[in-house]
Order: C-alpha cells, then structure tokens, then sequence
C-alpha cells in the first residue's frame, strides 16, 4: 500500500485511544438493553457466569484475533484478507462478507439511533411526564410510522457519524475519549438514581447468585452466543483499527482491557434496569422498542424525571454513536483504497449510498406500505444477526488459526505474549472459538429446537 494513503488513513494517537474506540465499537444497545434483558430471561447469576466464561474462551480470542490479521495486513479489511491468503478467491470473500455485514447493519441501526434522538428532545420538554404505560405504545408506533421524522432522525444519525468518520483516526479518537467516559458517568448515575428509588438487594441477590439449576442448554447457547456479539466481532471493524495500531503495542493486553471495559458496562446496566423492573414489577420484551415504550415513562418515575429520562436517551445515542462509527469505517477505507480517493470524498460516498439504503428500514414501521410489506428493518436485522455477523467470526477465526502461519502470529505479540500466552490463545482460535460460533448459528437457525 502507497504511503500516501497509509498517511491519510492515519494512526492513533495512542493505545488509550485505540482501546476506547474498540470499546466504543463494542458498546451499543446490546450493552444497555440486551444484556440485561437476556440475562434476566436466563436466571441471572449463573447466566452470568457462564457468560463470563465464554467471553474468555470465545470473544477475546476472536478479537485478537481481528486486531492481529488488520495489523500485519495493513490495509482495508478487503484487501488485508486477499494479500495474507496470497490471492485465495475464498478467503476474499471473507472480506467482502465483513464489509457487506458493516454496510448492512449501519444501514438499519442509524434507524434505531436516530429515535434516540427524539426521545431525547421530548423527555427534556417533559412529554413522558404525564404519559401511561398504555400511552407509550402507540405514542411509539406513531413515531416510526411518520416517514418525515424517521427520514430526519436517520440522516442526523448518518450526518454525525460521517462527520466524525471524515476527519480520520484523530476525529474517532476525539469523539471516543468525550463520549465513552460520558456514557459511563451517566449510566452510572442513573443506576444510583434506579438504586436510591427502588433499592438495590434484589438486582445484588438477583446477578451474583449462580444457580446453576436454571441453566439450560439454550440458556448456555445464548451467552456463548451474547459474548461474540457484544464485542462487534465479525464485521471487520476490529480488522481496520487494528490496521491503525502502532508496532510494539500488546494486543492480548488490549483485548483483555476491550472485553473488561464492555462487560463492565453491560454489568452497570443491570443495575441501572434491574431496580426498575424488579420495583415495578415490570413486563419484559425482547424488542429494543421496550426503550422507549415503557421505560420512557419508567425513567420519568425517578429522581428528576425528564432531565434523568433525557440523560438516559442521550446515553443510549451516545452508545450508538461509538458503533456507528466503528461500521462506517471499514467502509470508508475500502473506497478510499479501491477508488484511489480521499478520506473526504470517500466518507461522502460512503455515508449517502448507506443512507439510502437506511431509508428502506426507516420507512419500514408503517410509513410506507411498500417497506412495510418487505419488513426491511426486521429482515435485515436477520440477516446480519443470524447469518453475515456469525460466520464471519466464525471463518476469521479459522483464517487466523490455519492461514496465517505460526511466525506471522507471533510476530504481532510482544515477547512475553509470544511465549506464554500464545500457545493457550492459538488452541482457542483455532479448535474452540469457531466450533462453538458454529454451534451457536445452528441455536440461532433453529437446528436445536426441531
């Protein structure tokens, strides 16, 4: 790759930066709501546990993983596993999977950001306030049946994350190093706020008790299954930043700080939740529309009403920002290098052809029949959950533990990694990891249930 554009690309500032985009990537909505929700449908503590394990055993070696082929690759995601396969024609479809993946799922999840945009604007002006439980569903299903307002919030959620994207490496490290210590302060905050109202015992008792009675083989499935998506493996973003990651800088140390600092704030979230629903005695979805149905007049119940409604909805943008972010720039490289372009040009470019596919999914909750028809949001979702995400970690787990060769590995570990380290993490990326993302897409599809 010419130097001019390695230039243009840039690198980061520092591994402070590095680690806290990744966690960046990682956190979104399946931190602030899936989590708690599926650990509250599984038992709590032993769920918990389990998902610990498999954390260690299936994501933070895949995510090394990422990091390891994107810096000794060098380049976009497209082009790094089409020169470290020599030119196998398998292997750079793996690279146009991850890429379609990061295309697809920005296209529909800047959709279901850009709500949080609107919730924000009216639990400040106090419209929660009032509002019942019986209120908050259709008042919802009106919202995302207005194709003007879907439209507007999707292309303000595109706008800013392509305006961070364009100004390369130090724009994400910026907004990273503001937002991240943000959206911990403020998920932090209300779930002092969730504790003070409705105490905290429960939640303690509720996801540090393991019971390992309430486990099933579903159950275990699913936390498997939890640790590989949280840390937004699979899509070929952890391939481009790693591919800004300096020589010399400790990439298990780094995947460890990733997964620890997500985890974290999946945990912080149950506390936030968790006090709610146990004090409310209130009913569970598995939707992420739950955030702003109920919950919406839930959080107005607190100390402070519609400021802490507007703090929370102003996180969960937050939270979605740092992955949109992470999915446009693999994009925005592979154009860059491909048509030969500047990051400017290829952010645009990037950015509007997302955008329109995005309005698909945005007028696809009732604005337009057509969309409605097709359910693109939802089949989309699909698509990327069951199918593209999973067996990309799958196959980049396969390509790292029998394409690259042992000294290619080893060459991106720092000594005491190389010696001590490697031998355990290259028996779990090769034999463990990708069999058990291989049982898990056969969970998600169904094999297990028939």
């Amino acid at each position: 790759m010419s130097s001019t554009i390695k230039e243009s690309k840039g690198e980061w500032g520092s591994k402070i930066g590095f680690i806290l985009a990744c966690v960046g990537s990682a956190v979104g909505l399946g931190n602030i709501w899936k989590f708690p929700y599926i650990t509250y449908e599984n038992g709590g503590g032993a769920f918990v546990l389990v998902y610990l394990v498999a954390i260690v055993v299936v994501g933070l070696p895949i995510i090394v993983a990422e990091m390891m082929i994107g810096r000794h690759g060098n380049q976009n995601v497209y082009t790094t596993f089409r020169d470290l396969s020599k030119n196998n024609k398998f292997w750079k479809l793996l690279g146009v999977l991850c890429l379609f993946s990061a295309f697809v799922i920005l296209s529909y999840y800047s959709v279901v950001a850009g709500w949080t945009l609107d919730y924000f604007w009216q639990s400040l002006r106090g419209e929660f306030a009032s509002m019942s439980i019986e209120q908050s569903g259709p008042r919802f299903g009106a919202f995302v049946g207005n194709g003007w307002k879907q439209i507007f919030y999707h292309s303000s959620f595109m706008g800013i994350t392509g305006l961070i994207v364009w100004k390369g490496t130090k724009g994400i490290e910026k907004a990273v190093t503001i937002l991240l210590p943000m959206l911990g302060f403020f998920v932090f905050l209300i779930a002092c706020l969730s504790i003070y109202k409705y105490g905290s015992s429960e939640t303690v008792n509720f996801l540090f008790s393991s019971d390992l009675s309430k486990l099933t083989p579903r159950s275990i499935l699913e936390a498997v299954g939890h640790s590989f998506f949280t840390l937004s493996l699979g899509m070929g973003a952890m391939v481009i930043y790693g591919s800004y990651l300096k020589k010399g800088e400790r990439l298990i140390s780094a995947g460890i700080w990733i997964a620890t600092l997500d985890t974290l704030i999946a945990l912080m979230a149950c506390f936030m939740m968790y006090p709610i629903i146990f004090g409310t005695k209130m009913a569970l979805s598995s939707s992420s529309s739950m955030l702003f149905t109920t919950l919406s007049v839930h959080f107005n119940a607190l100390p402070g009403g519609n400021i802490v409604g507007a703090i929370f909805y102003l996180l969960v943008a937050f939270a979605a920002l740092t992955s949109t972010i992470s999915l446009l720039e693999p994009v925005v490289s592979f154009a860059m290098d491909t048509f030969n372009i500047s990051r400017n040009k290829s952010t645009l470019f990037s950015t509007v052809i997302i955008w329109l596919l995005g309005v698909a999914s945005a007028l696809s909750n009732g604005a337009v029949k057509f969309f409605t028809d097709l359910d693109v949001l939802t089949r989309l979702d699909y698509l990327a959950s069951n199918w593209t995400l999973p067996v990309g970690g799958m196959l980049i787990s396969i390509f790292c533990g029998f394409v690259l060769s042992a000294d290619e590995k080893r060459s991106e570990l720092s000594s005491f990694e190389a010696r001590v380290i490697y031998p355990t993490w290259n028996f779990l990326i090769r034999y463990v990891s990708p069999i058990l993302v291989f049982i898990v897409i056969l969970n998600m599809i169904g094999v297990f249930s028939k």
